[in-house]
């Protein structure tokens, strides 16, 4: 058996697949290199449970799956949920109700439960393509609350929501996942705390993490990770904060030329 030499840590949307949801053969086959290189291998992403749909089954090519931008992590060997932090009750009506009150689009995204207020076209071209349409919720008794959720997402009234937040719900935080989009999470959550307990597990020193990313919710990933990546396609405040930018974008194979550069080859660099 390969000894283990560090973690690769990847996003997944706008970084490891392409802007059509698909990840690449040869980026496929660079993640097996790495891995063959000692290297335990993790998509980090803000997808939840339902969001994974669009992805092949060969796609699961790693070891570990980061959910809800750290706050749940599975070990794809044997589908085991080993860590999963959750909104409490309390905060996750006192939300709902708010944005029912204020007829503003929330989704309710936990596990592969998907429920949302208000239908829209977006919402219905969404369901089409993962081939999984959501409920529709009126009221909090619509929902089990007793074990809190795994997280929200607001699309159009993400603003409004986020304000809300701020102001009245110290037990909750929000990251902007796309440019009109949010992801509502439990305090504490993010992409390198789910990191950090993946390391923990195996046994990595912070010193052997590599962390590539594009978007403003990867950067303290890029920040923290021994070596932080920004792909070419990333917004320039991201790239600031990485310490190499890909020559690639997503659409053109950015993993298999970060697995070259720090997987394969570290030596060159």
């Amino acid at each position: 058996m390969t000894d283990i030499k560090g973690l690769l840590a990847m996003d997944l949307d706008g970084t490891a697949v392409g802007d059509d949801y698909r990840l690449k053969n040869l980026d496929r086959i660079a993640i097996q290199k790495a891995k063959e290189k000692g290297f335990v291998t993790a998509f980090v992403t803000g997808r939840r449970d339902m969001d994974m749909r669009s992805l092949d089954t060969e796609d699961y090519c790693v070891e570990y799956l980061v959910l809800n931008n750290g706050g749940k992590i599975i070990r794809c060997s044997d589908k085991k949920v080993i860590y999963n932090q959750r909104i409490p009750e309390t905060e996750c009506r006192t939300l709902i109700e708010y944005c029912l009150k204020e007829q503003l689009e929330l989704h309710i995204c936990d596990g592969c439960f998907w429920t949302v207020n208000i239908m829209t076209d977006e919402t219905r071209e969404y369901a089409d393509d993962i081939k999984m349409f959501p409920k529709r919720y009126h009221n909090t008794q619509d929902i089990d609350l007793r074990e809190g959720l795994e997280g929200f997402m607001a699309l159009r009234d993400f603003e409004k929501i986020g304000n809300y937040i701020d102001t009245y719900l110290s037990g909750i935080i929000y990251t902007l996942s796309e440019p009109e989009c949010i992801d509502i999470m439990a305090d504490g959550i993010s992409k390198w705390k789910g990191i950090g307990i993946i390391a923990d597990v195996e046994k990595i020193e912070k010193e052997n993490i590599i962390a590539v990313g594009n978007f403003y919710n990867d950067m303290d990933m890029i920040k923290n990770a021994a070596i932080g990546i920004a792909v070419a396609n990333a917004p320039e405040d991201v790239k600031k904060v990485a310490d190499y930018v890909t020559e690639r974008t997503n659409n053109e194979n950015a993993i298999e030329e970060v697995v070259e550069r720090f997987c394969i080859n570290p030596e060159k660099e």
